[in-house]
């Protein structure tokens, strides 16, 4: 997450392992105070042997049934959380928006988890069915099962592929265990994005994410980005509105990163600079 003007009063009140366990116990009671249903994802909510222990978190990750969405944001900005991003421009997936709290630091509330492509609605039923809890800040918080929790890093290592995800939750894990999360992936139609994060892309060749998921994992320029997300686009509607985006200053990110929000010549500015960068692709390529 890019840095806040706000993020460091926050980090010299609070230290940020203890900021992050309470955050998290402070949006699950705002939850449930909502009726809505969440998930904790990663940092404390992950279960002992799933990730190195020498790694902390910075902030919260929780996944929302997306039909409680309304109602869990709704309870945290009654309660001082600020939006920062939202869904459209928070990632390439617009599955995930964040909050600023000054005392409890950063929260992204996603509505999906990017590599499952059944409905997210169905996703989180699947997630949530083991009934599992994770004691965060003395405060039981919904979690994914072990199973679950292994394939959530695995489809966020696939698109951000650093780190030691794979290893805690793929390369540790027995082969019951590997055949289970295989499994869940076939359930949440999330076989091509853990293909990436195996490195078995090649068996998902003709898939329409091939690559996308290719590009996220492999890495590769603007150009190539776009043309993996219009080609993995379903319907003309989405096609309509990645094309739009294309050309669109993300202003959330931008307003991070000035820290304010931007101005006309500001978004001029960075306009520029992304024609500039598309040429700059357009000429390496050819």
């Amino acid at each position: 997450m890019p840095p806040d003007p706000g993020r460091a009063s926050a980090e010299a009140d609070i230290p940020i392992a203890a900021r992050v366990h309470l955050a998290h116990a402070v949006v699950q009671h705002l939850a449930e105070t909502a009726g809505a249903d969440v998930l904790h994802l990663k940092g404390p909510a992950m279960f002992s042997g799933l990730r190195d222990p020498e790694r902390s978190s910075s902030d919260v990750d929780v996944l929302v049934r997306p039909s409680h969405l309304t109602a869990l944001i709704d309870a945290m900005e009654a309660h001082g959380w600020e939006r920062r991003t939202d869904f459209e421009t928070g990632s390439p997936f617009a599955h995930a928006a964040n909050w600023w709290h000054p005392d409890w630091g950063w929260a992204d509330v996603h509505v999906s988890w990017p590599g499952a492509g059944i409905p997210a609605e169905q996703a989180f039923d699947e997630l949530a069915a083991p009934g599992a809890t994770q004691l965060i800040a003395h405060h039981e918080c919904p979690v994914p099962d072990r199973i679950g929790q292994r394939l959530i890093l695995l489809l966020h290592y696939a698109r951000t592929p650093r780190g030691s995800d794979k290893e805690w939750a793929w390369d540790k894990a027995t082969e019951a265990e590997q055949h289970a999360v295989r499994a869940l992936a076939a359930r949440l139609d999330a076989e091509v994005a853990l293909a990436a994060a195996l490195d078995e892309l090649q068996h998902h060749s003709d898939h329409p994410d091939h690559d996308l998921w290719q590009h996220f994992s492999q890495g590769g320029d603007r150009l190539a980005e776009w043309r993996a997300r219009m080609t993995s686009a379903r319907g003309v509607r989405a096609r309509v509105r990645l094309a739009l985006g294309m050309v669109r200053v993300n202003r959330d990110y931008l307003a991070i990163e000035l820290g304010r929000e931007p101005t006309r010549e500001d978004v001029r500015r960075r306009q520029r600079e992304r024609v500039q960068r598309a040429v700059a692709d357009l000429r390496a390529r050819l």
